[in-house]
C-alpha cells in the first residue's frame, strides 16, 4: 500500500496527475512546486521589492495607451524597448519573429528549453538579409521568457502558448533606427545644398529659376535666373573693364526703364520680367542682346 501511494505521489509531482489514495485527495502541484524543492523564498528588502515593481511595470507595459500596430505585411509590430512584448504562440503552429534587416543573432537564451523550441531561419542575402526566430510551443497554457542578443541590441520577450490563438508574424519598430534615418536624410540635404550653392553669391540653385533664352550679337550674359522676386543677370568678368550695357524691359513692345543695380558683374533687377534687352553702343555700332523668359 505504501509503495502504491509513493508511486501516485511521484506521478503527481512530476506529471501534474491528480492521484488518490483511499479517500484522501492529493493537492494539485504548481509548475514551480513540480520542478523546485520545498524551500521558502528568501525575504526581500524594500529596495528589492521596489526594483521588482519597476520590472513588473516594464513587463506589463502601459497596455491602455501603448499598443502594437499592424505592419503592411500583416505582422504585429511592437515598439522596441518600450515594454516587454508578450507573444502568443499556438500549439501545432509557428510564430515568425522577424529581426531588423542586416541584424545578426549572437546568442539565444530560452527559459523553458523542454517545452518550447526556437529555430533560426534566414531570408535575403547581404546587407538586406533578415534573420527570423521560428517559435513553437509543445503544449498549451505555457509561459516563459526569451532573451536574444544581436550585433545591434538585446531583445527580452515573453512567450505564451494557446490552444488555438497565435500571432503568425511579429516584428518591431526601432526608434533609434528611425532617428538614424532622419539624421542621414538631413545630412544628405545639407550636402546637396552645399554642393548646389553658387560660391560667388551663396544662392542655392534648387531655389532658382534658370528658364531663360538669350539671343543677339552683343555681349551675352553667362546666365540669367530669378529667385521668385528678383532677376539676376550674370555677365562675363571682363565687363568690368568695359562700358556696361543698358538694361531695358520690353512691356507690350515698348522699351521701358527698370530699377536695377550693378554688383560687380551682375545686374540685380528688383522684379521679374518676360523679356528684356541689353543695349551697348550707338548708331551702327549698337549691339543688342534679348533675354526671354521661358523656352
Amino acid at each position: 500500500m505504501k509503495k502504491a501511494l509513493l508511486s501516485l505521489v511521484f506521478l503527481s509531482h512530476f506529471f501534474g496527475v491528480t492521484a488518490f489514495a483511499a479517500d484522501n485527495e492529493l493537492p494539485p502541484l504548481t509548475l514551480e512546486d513540480a520542478f523546485f524543492g520545498q524551500g521558502a523564498n528568501p525575504p526581500l528588502t524594500k529596495q528589492e521589492q521596489e526594483a521588482l515593481a519597476l520590472a513588473r511595470k516594464w513587463q506589463s507595459g502601459n497596455t491602455t495607451t501603448l499598443k502594437p500596430v499592424q505592419g503592411p505585411d500583416g505582422s504585429v509590430r511592437f515598439l522596441f524597448g518600450a515594454q516587454q512584448p508578450s507573444i502568443v504562440c499556438g500549439v501545432f503552429q509557428v510564430t515568425d519573429v522577424e529581426l531588423e534587416p542586416g541584424e545578426i543573432v549572437n546568442s539565444l537564451h530560452l527559459g523553458d528549453q523542454v517545452r518550447w523550441s526556437v529555430e533560426p531561419a534566414i531570408t535575403g542575402s547581404g546587407s538586406s538579409q533578415i534573420q527570423h526566430l521560428v517559435i513553437k510551443p509543445h503544449d498549451a497554457g505555457l509561459e516563459t521568457s526569451l532573451m536574444v542578443t544581436t550585433n545591434r541590441r538585446t531583445y527580452h520577450l515573453r512567450l505564451k502558448s494557446h490552444r488555438s490563438q497565435y500571432m503568425p508574424r511579429v516584428a518591431f519598430i526601432y526608434p533609434d533606427a528611425v532617428m538614424a534615418r532622419w539624421e542621414r536624410q538631413i545630412e544628405r540635404q545639407k550636402e546637396e545644398r552645399e554642393t548646389g550653392t553658387m560660391p560667388e553669391s551663396g544662392e542655392y540653385v534648387g531655389e532658382l529659376d534658370f528658364d531663360y533664352r538669350i539671343s543677339g550679337d552683343g555681349m551675352k550674359p553667362l546666365r540669367v535666373y530669378n529667385d521668385g522676386t528678383r532677376t539676376i543677370i550674370q555677365m562675363p568678368r571682363d565687363m568690368r573693364q568695359k562700358e556696361a550695357p543698358t538694361l531695358l524691359v520690353l512691356n507690350g513692345g515698348e522699351e521701358v526703364m527698370v530699377n536695377y543695380r550693378l554688383q560687380g558683374d551682375r545686374y540685380i533687377v528688383d522684379s521679374l520680367f518676360d523679356e528684356a534687352m541689353l543695349i551697348a553702343g550707338v548708331g551702327s555700332k549698337q549691339r543688342r542682346v534679348t533675354i526671354t523668359r521661358g523656352l
